[in-house]
């Protein structure tokens, strides 16, 4: 365990391909913060993956993991308007969603500690590679701003939807889960190669 934190301490180290809010044509800044994460595959696999392993396992507990998403997300995001924190590599989002989706693949509950430590460094990884290109203060404000509540909102809708499928009696239904987190598995193997092959 240990081991695997260094290597994504190393991995968030690592120079990264800046992958930072651009205009949306026709949007506000809040909104244009609140779409970033539908815009950025790697997001959206890591949105995907924890809402996941958050839904499967009924009833539906968001209060501990969503307190500590919201917390380390705001962080992140407060990082990234220092302009110093170089961003994620991509190599690291692509292995936290392959974590995270593993276990979803494998219908697997973690401990309350482990659950909240995933979702902690899921909240980091999106909210340090998230980093606003230009603007001013307020821009810049407003922007992380719709990002962050964006990335809560996803996250909740996500564990809803994937908490009342697996609620359901039918068998077919929580296989279905499992397999949208074989996809990200899948997914996420692909990214990390690619990644790593730049590297």
């Amino acid at each position: 365990m240990r081991r695997a934190v260094s290597w994504l301490l190393a991995a968030f180290a690592l120079p990264a391909q800046a992958l930072a809010h651009t205009t949306v044509q026709g949007m506000n800044d809040f909104m244009t913060g609140a779409l970033h994460p539908l815009l950025t595959p790697a997001h959206v696999l890591i949105l995907l993956a924890l809402g996941l392993c958050l839904g499967q396992h009924p009833p539906l507990r968001l209060r501990m993991p969503l307190s500590v998403f919201a917390s380390c997300s705001a962080i992140g995001l407060a990082l990234t308007a220092t302009r110093w924190f170089p961003g994620v590599h991509p190599a690291a989002l692509a292995g936290i969603a392959l974590g995270a989706g593993a276990l979803a693949a494998c219908e697997k509950e973690l401990p309350s500690s482990a659950r909240g430590a995933l979702f902690g460094v899921g909240a980091l990884a999106i909210g340090s590679d998230s980093g606003v290109e230009t603007g001013g203060a307020a821009v810049i404000v407003k922007t992380l701003l719709g990002t962050w509540l964006g990335l809560l909102i996803y996250l909740m809708n996500l564990a809803y939807y994937a908490s009342l499928a697996a609620e359901q009696k039918k068998k077919w239904l929580r296989i279905g889960l499992r397999v949208a987190g074989s996809w990200i598995v899948a997914i996420s193997l692909l990214v990390l190669a690619f990644a790593l092959h730049k590297v």
